[in-house]
């Protein structure tokens, strides 16, 4: 037995001209092949069809077109031939008779071509060989949609498309940097600029320890496993000399935007070396001190690289609603905010003279700080905590390391896991074993 044949449908790309059309349509069933499903491909006046070359082919086409971007819907299809009307009608009543007995249904029908019939000739008809199966028509309250799909003397018929996210197929549109700090934001940003076709590169400024990269490349990962699927270029760079002569040199009202304006500026020489379009940052007016109007347009001021921040409507709400939605959420929260190195209230309304006397102090570090690929293998699974960890709060106390013993094991945290982390790193260098986390992700006590 066959497997059976796919139905691929678009929206968006069904708007382009006849002369770019087939470059996004190649550009999507690449991106399908990338899932590693096998299949051949009928490509026919605005439609796709798929056929998968076993059942294991198809099960994975069906699980994985729901997040492919540029698919409206997709659904399997049974493919009839037929004489005129009649016959067609006939042969959705043998397919559907036995389902419908007892629904409320509604029949829809597209046509592609020439026929002595129209489309609401054959929905009429069809409707009602079924409503002599026993089904009962309904419009508006249906429990089932048989959907016909006729292109000449051939027709797909199938019900329950599966939604797909629409969009353009990642690819299509350019290549773009994301200043990704894996909390609840920045992945929704990713994902709302990769649904518009664009192919993302991710940099992590890092501003603590090994377990921080670990936990926000694990965010990352989740995203490029179900939206991408394929790996895509993860960067990162080591934020805590910056935030060292920040602290050493800038006014601490100024801090906060002189470290945005620093990752800016690692940005837009990434995108001169990757030769990449522009800057995508989860950023929204007004969710937190450095995102006021004129803070950012104090930070961007001398930025020659286009920023897209696509959240810049959202509240937080929003986002977290996105990011449960895209399945980034639950790691995202594990991620630990940038800390705040501002001591004291941060500028609300920083002009760009003033961001630039500010910034000039560390712009050789930051012009200094390498950039490098991150790879899988680099990475660590994050190491579950011992039952035997000895427990320790670096926001509560100072570590004295003479008085630690190397062959126990040391659970860091802290409220956001950042300093945790970088306190784990010394602790690791110095030969002792150690984890950390946020205060919030410790397992509650029975």
């Amino acid at each position: 037995m066959e497997p059976s044949q796919i139905l691929l449908a678009y929206s968006e790309i069904g708007t382009k001209g006849k002369a770019t059309r087939p470059k996004f349509e190649k550009q999507l069933i690449q991106n399908v092949r990338a899932t590693g499903a096998k299949f051949r491909v009928i490509r026919e006046q605005g439609r796709i069809l798929l056929q998968p070359a076993s059942e294991n082919d198809s099960e994975l086409l069906n699980e994985k077109l729901g997040r492919i971007f540029g698919v409206q819907y997709y659904a399997t299809v049974k493919e009839v031939e037929f004489r005129d009307l009649e016959d067609l009608a006939c042969r959705v009543a043998v397919l559907y008779g036995e389902i419908v007995k007892g629904k409320a249904f509604r029949v829809t029908v597209h046509r592609i071509g020439s026929h002595k019939f129209d489309s609401i000739d054959a929905q009429k008809l069809i409707g009602e060989k079924l409503l002599a199966h026993g089904g009962k028509v309904s419009l508006r309250s249906f429990e089932l949609e048989v959907k016909v799909n006729i292109k000449d003397k051939k027709a797909l018929v199938f019900d329950a498309p599966r939604p797909g996210p629409g969009g353009l197929p990642i690819g299509s549109e350019g290549n773009l940097l994301v200043l990704f700090s894996g909390g609840i934001d920045s992945p929704v940003a990713a994902w709302y600029v990769m649904r518009r076709g664009c192919n993302p590169t991710f940099l992590f400024i890092n501003l603590g320890g090994k377990d921080t990269l670990d936990r926000v490349y694990a965010v990352y990962r989740k995203l490029a496993y179900l939206w991408g699927h394929e790996n895509f270029v993860f960067l990162v760079a080591d934020g805590k000399p910056i935030v060292d002569g920040i602290k050493k040199h800038a006014k601490a009202e100024y801090r906060q935007v002189v470290l945005k304006r620093a990752f800016y500026s690692i940005a837009e020489r990434v995108c001169r070396q990757r030769k990449l379009d522009a800057i995508v940052t989860g950023e929204s007016i007004g969710q937190v001190s450095t995102q006021t109007l004129r803070n950012l347009w104090g930070i961007e001021s001398a930025s020659n690289v286009l920023l897209i921040r696509p959240l810049i409507g959202f509240d937080k709400e929003d986002s977290v609603r996105m990011a449960q939605k895209i399945g980034t959420y639950e790691l995202s929260t594990r991620v630990g905010e940038l800390c705040n190195i501002s001591e004291g209230s941060v500028k609300l309304s920083a002009k760009p003279y003033q961001v630039d006397g500010n910034y000039k102090f560390v712009e050789k570090i930051v012009d200094e700080t390498n950039v490098t690929i991150v790879t899988q293998e680099q990475i660590s699974e994050e190491i579950p905590i011992p039952q035997n960890a000895t427990l320790i709060d670096v926001d509560k106390e100072k570590i004295d390391y003479k008085k630690l013993d190397k062959s126990a094991f040391y659970y860091l945290i802290c409220k956001d896991g950042v300093n945790a982390s970088i306190e784990c790193e010394m602790l690791r260098g110095l030969g002792f074993n150690c984890s950390s986390g946020k205060r919030s992700a410790l397992p509650k006590s029975k």
